[in-house]
C-alpha cells in the first residue's frame, strides 16, 4: 500500500504528526510512505527510516514570483510518484487538501468544522471528525488511524521510540558546545508570537540558580536579538551559532534538558525523549504532551483551543520557582 502524507507547515506540527510513522508501520509493516511539506521545512523529515521518500515544495514561493513554468514544476513534484493509494490531509488549509486531492484519487481529512479553511474538507472523500480535548499530537495520530482502518490508543505515544534523524557531521557540528563536566540545558527562548514568550530575565535567574551549562538556540535576527540579551546577563549561558534544522535535531538531542515556549524545537525534544519543559500561557497546554520526562507548565488563565486570545500574556505569570524546581527534579 503506497501512502502520502500532507503537513506542509509549520516545523511543530509537522514533528508531531511525524509520530504517526512509527505507529503506521507498526500497524501495516508492508507499507510504504511518502511526506509532503514546504521546502522550509521538510528537512526536519530528513533521514527517517520510515519514510520512502519526501516532497518539498516551494509553493510560497512560486507564489510570491508566480510564472507558469514555477507552476508546473511543482505541479511534476506532486504528481510525478504517480498515484497513491491514500492520502492524508493533516493539515487542513485549502492548499494542502488539493494537494492531497491530486496526490490519490482516495482521500482523507478532519471534517469542515475542524479545520481553519472549512472549504478543504469538502476535496476528501472521506472526513473524519477527531476530538478536540485529545492532545494535538494523538488527534493527528487519531485521523491516520480512522483514515488508514486500524485502531490506536493514545497509551501508544508513551511507547514511541525516538523519530528525528540527522548525520553524525550534524552532530558534530555543536560537540564543542556540550560540557561533559555539568548537566547541559538548552534555552529556547523566543518564538515568532509575542503571547508565547517567557521573559528574558527570568531566563536569566533560572539559569544563575541552575548553574549548569546552559546553551540558547536562535533561529533568526529577532530571535538572536534576544538569545544574545540573555546570553550577556548570565555567565553559564552560551549562545549557539544559527542551526539549520539538522544540526538543531543533534544539538536537542544531545541535551540533559530543554525548556521553552509552544515551538518547534521544544517539540524536537519530546520527539526524541529528551527531558523537556515546555511554558505555556495563551496557546492551550494539549498543544504538548506530558510525559513522566516532558513537562508541562502552564499559566492559570484558561484557554479554548479553537481560538487563541493573542492579547493574552499570562505566560509571563509562570513563577521561575515553579520551573526551576521542575528542571532540578528532572536533571535528578
Amino acid at each position: 500500500m503506497r501512502i502520502a502524507l500532507i503537513r506542509l507547515t509549520s516545523l511543530g506540527d509537522i514533528i508531531l504528526c511525524m509520530a504517526s510513522l512509527q505507529i503506521i508501520k507498526r500497524h501495516l509493516p508492508t507499507c510504504t510512505i511518502t511526506w509532503i511539506a514546504d521546502s522550509k521545512f521538510a528537512d526536519i523529515l530528513d533521514y527517517h527510516p520510515d519514510l520512502q521518500s519526501v516532497i518539498k515544495l516551494d509553493l510560497r514561493e512560486t507564489k510570491k514570483h508566480f510564472s507558469l513554468a514555477k507552476a508546473r514544476h511543482e505541479l511534476h513534484k506532486i504528481t510525478g510518484h504517480g498515484d497513491f493509494d491514500l492520502a492524508i490531509d493533516l493539515h487542513g488549509m485549502l492548499k494542502s487538501a488539493i494537494v492531497t486531492r491530486l496526490t490519490a484519487k482516495k482521500c482523507c481529512g478532519f471534517v469542515a468544522k475542524q479545520v481553519k479553511e472549512p472549504l478543504a474538507s469538502w476535496l476528501y472523500q472521506r472526513r473524519y471528525h477527531i476530538s478536540f480535548d485529545m492532545p494535538v499530537v494523538a488527534r493527528y495520530v487519531a485521523l491516520v488511524a480512522r483514515s488508514l482502518e486500524f485502531s490506536f490508543l493514545e497509551e501508544e505515544l508513551l511507547e514511541k521510540q525516538p523519530y528525528l534523524y540527522y548525520s553524525d557531521r550534524d552532530r558534530f557540528f555543536t560537540n564543542k558546545y556540550f560540557n561533559q563536566k555539568k548537566k547541559n540545558i538548552i534555552f529556547i527562548p523566543e518564538t515568532s508570537m509575542p503571547y508565547k514568550n517567557y521573559p528574558k530575565d527570568k531566563y536569566v535567574n533560572i539559569a544563575n540558580l541552575l548553574g549548569e551549562n546552559i546553551l540558547i538556540t536562535s533561529g533568526n535576527p529577532v530571535e538572536r536579538k534576544t538569545a544574545e540579551y540573555i546570553a550577556e546577563k548570565s555567565p553559564f549561558i552560551t549562545l549557539l551559532p544559527f542551526l539549520n534544522l539538522n544540526q538543531l535535531k543533534a544539538a536537542i538531542s544531545q541535551a540533559d534538558l530543554v525548556i521553552g515556549a509552544d515551538t518547534g524545537p521544544s517539540h524536537v525534544a519530546w520527539a526524541n525523549n529528551i527531558p523537556s519543559i515546555t511554558l505555556f500561557g495563551a496557546t492551550p497546554s494539549n498543544c504538548s504532551y506530558a510525559t513522566k520526562i516532558n513537562r508541562i507548565i502552564a499559566s492559570q488563565r484558561k484557554t479554548v483551543t479553537t481560538h487563541i486570545d493573542k492579547t493574552d500574556f499570562s505566560i509571563r505569570d509562570i513563577p521561575e520557582r515553579l520551573v526551576l524546581e521542575t528542571a532540578e527534579e528532572l536533571l535528578k
